[in-house]
Order: C-alpha cells, then sequence, then structure tokens
C-alpha cells in the first residue's frame, strides 16, 4: 500500500499543466522527465500509457490543447469547457451544503456518498457541482467534481481521473488520501493500488501525468456495473 508521502511525491510536487501550447506535441516534455523520475523515487513504477483501449467511438470525448487551457468535450457535442471551469467551490448550492456541514473533508465527502444516488450515464456526460445537487444524481465524475468544489473551500483537493482496474474512473484526492465518492458512505480505500492516475484538475491547476494522458483517458473500456462489482469485493475482503 502507498503512504501519504508515496502520495504527496507524485501529485504535489509536479508542476501544474500551465503555458500547454496548442500542439499536444509540446504539452509538458519536461514535466514527463520529472515526473518519472519522481515516480521512481517514491517506488511507484512507470507512468507510462495504460494497454487495452476501447475503440474511439462517435460519442467519445475529446481533449483540445490552446494556450493555457485544456478543453474537453464531455457534455453536448461540440460543447468544450475548460477543465478548471467544472470545479466550482462558490456555486450557491456547493456554499450551502459547505457551510451546513463544515469545513471536515471527510464529512463532506460522507455527505456526497449518502445524498447523491448513482446513476449510470448513457456515453459520456460530466456535471456541473449545482446541477449535481439539483439532481441528486451522478456518476464518479459528477461526485467527484461535486466533493472537489466542497472542499476547495478550506484545503487543496483535485478530480483525478483514470483508471480503476483498467475501467475509466473517477475520484479525489487531497493531502495525499484517495476520496472515493462512490461509496455508500466515507471510509478508507481498501486497494489504492488499484487506482491508477491519468491527470488531475482543481479550479486553479490541470496536470497531466504524462503527454497526452487525457486522450487515453477517454479510451479507457467503460463497464460500470463490473467496476463496481470490483470495488464491492475489494471492500468485502478488507472486512
Amino acid at each position: 500500500m502507498m503512504t501519504k508521502e508515496d502520495w504527496n511525491t507524485v501529485y504535489f510536487t509536479v508542476i501544474p499543466l500551465l503555458g500547454v501550447g496548442v500542439s499536444a506535441v509540446g504539452v509538458a516534455i519536461g514535466l514527463l522527465a520529472l515526473q518519472r523520475s519522481q515516480a521512481q523515487a517514491a517506488g511507484i513504477g512507470s507512468l507510462e500509457p495504460a494497454t487495452g483501449y476501447a475503440p474511439l467511438g462517435v460519442n467519445t470525448p475529446k481533449v483540445h490543447y490552446a494556450d493555457s487551457q485544456v478543453l474537453v468535450e464531455v457534455r453536448n457535442p461540440g460543447e468544450w469547457h475548460e477543465l478548471r471551469e467544472f470545479i466550482n467551490p462558490l456555486d450557491p448550492g456547493v456554499q450551502r451544503i459547505y457551510h451546513q456541514v463544515g469545513p471536515d473533508a471527510w464529512a463532506l465527502l460522507d455527505w456526497v456518498c449518502k445524498a447523491i444516488e448513482y446513476r449510470f450515464d448513457d456515453g459520456e456526460w460530466w456535471g456541473f457541482p449545482g446541477e449535481t445537487l439539483y439532481q441528486k444524481k451522478g456518476d464518479c465524475d459528477d461526485s467527484s467534481i461535486l466533493t472537489c468544489s466542497l472542499l476547495r473551500n478550506f484545503t487543496d483537493c483535485y478530480v483525478v481521473v483514470g483508471s480503476y482496474r483498467g475501467f475509466g474512473h473517477a475520484w479525489c484526492q487531497t493531502d495525499g488520501y484517495i476520496l472515493e465518492t462512490t461509496y455508500s458512505y466515507a471510509h478508507d480505500v481498501p486497494d489504492p493500488q488499484n487506482y491508477r492516475a491519468y491527470a488531475m484538475f482543481n479550479d486553479e491547476q490541470v496536470i497531466e501525468m504524462w503527454p497526452g494522458a487525457l486522450s487515453q483517458l477517454f479510451q479507457l473500456a467503460r463497464n460500470e456495473y463490473q467496476k463496481l462489482s470490483f470495488m464491492a469485493e475489494a471492500q468485502r475482503g478488507a472486512l
């Protein structure tokens, strides 16, 4: 199991992905070498892209780099949003829940786990925090974006997008800990070794683990039922 220090070494000493050029080829080449050396120093192995991607389809979200922005198409076709737009600590609904629960990361995570019903997406759709609160439903992307928005009122937090046992997934991370927003209540993740980060973002920063990681993320296989089954299996094994 990776320690808090391991996670901090990999995630929070990486230079933010700022000044990304128009060409994806120019995305932080120097950053890749730094990330690899930090990963090796932390003893967590390679950050090379994983294999086993699903074929790109018509509805596969796209990634576009422009100036200092990373744009994603994760809602309607042709509707592009900068990644940082999704995290909104000042959303009125987010503010209401934050002041109701208080500046407690685990209490806020527990609120999200219990209040937001898991919804299976038909395709890829990322909800803004206010939308998720209004609907009281969401998948891993939606609940992670909401949780990060809540925590960003008082502490560092990131939405991490990557894979869980080979399937596309999203979760939160703060202070070196994985916060799994799809559980029925807040508790420690029993199998952090099965979480593989491709990129992370909040309202201020976007970080890719290697150039082109976000594009590869959206090619990962999607099977929410199988993924949740694996999670339940891991939780039972930890009891």
